[in-house]
């Protein structure tokens, strides 16, 4: 996209960056500092065809077990036959991929934490109707999937795969999780109620990230 064509109807936010935006606003704002910062960030990102976050070995680790993950949780939860989904999703407001569709109402997404102890943080969390999910940024993308795939019912699974040891760096030690942790104990799913209310909170904000865009940063940028 040419920056001379870059409009701020062209604005569609990933569900994985979902969450960026969505945090409250201070004081009189309309939007919050982070949801500034990251349009700026795709502002730049749309008009130089430079992506500013090429992937750090977290991510790496969750890309090259993703597969096995997903396998993972299939034996634990019975649904059987499941693959990585491939199919992209968007409409006016939010586009992405969601990992794993099951049957015609379930959208998964899965997240292979680095570390035992990454993924006891979150495996602890006790949901409630508040937070179902032990981070926000996830609990957004989900619905943000649930949005674009019109589903009605979501899981986040965390998966303690071992972490390929070409990825590991000087420090990091190596553990075969796999062999000393039952498969039950590494995977940990939560529940993600499909919330309308929240959904149209995305829709609006979108709408008010592309204001900003539209009065604030292309003008400065033109």
């Amino acid at each position: 996209m040419e920056l001379a064509t870059l409009e701020a109807e062209d604005f569609r936010i990933r569900c994985s960056m979902v969450g960026k935006i969505m945090s409250d606003p201070k004081g009189n704002n309309l939007l919050p500092q982070g949801a500034i910062s990251y349009l700026q960030d795709w502002f730049y990102e749309q008009s130089t065809g430079d992506q500013i976050f090429k992937g750090n070995k977290y991510t790496k680790k969750g890309w090259e077990v993703e597969d096995e993950a997903i396998d993972d949780y299939a034996k634990v939860t019975g649904y059987a036959g499941l693959v990585k989904n491939e199919q992209f999703y968007g409409n006016d407001f939010t586009e992405g991929t969601p990992d794993v569709l099951v049957g015609d109402d379930l959208v998964t997404d899965i997240k292979a934490p680095w570390e035992l102890r990454t993924f006891e943080k979150y495996a602890k969390h006790i949901p409630t109707e508040k937070h179902p999910a032990p981070n926000a940024n996830y609990f957004w993308q989900l619905q943000a999937y649930m949005l674009v795939t019109g589903r009605e019912r979501a899981e986040l699974a965390y998966v303690l795969r071992n972490t390929p040891k070409q990825l590991l760096s000087y420090g990091d030690r190596w553990v075969d999780y796999e062999k000393e942790i039952p498969l039950e104990k590494r995977v940990k799913i939560f529940v993600v109620p499909r919330s309308n209310s929240h959904i149209a909170r995305i829709e609006n904000r979108v709408e008010l990230c592309r204001d900003y865009l539209r009065e604030t940063i292309i003008p400065e940028n033109s």
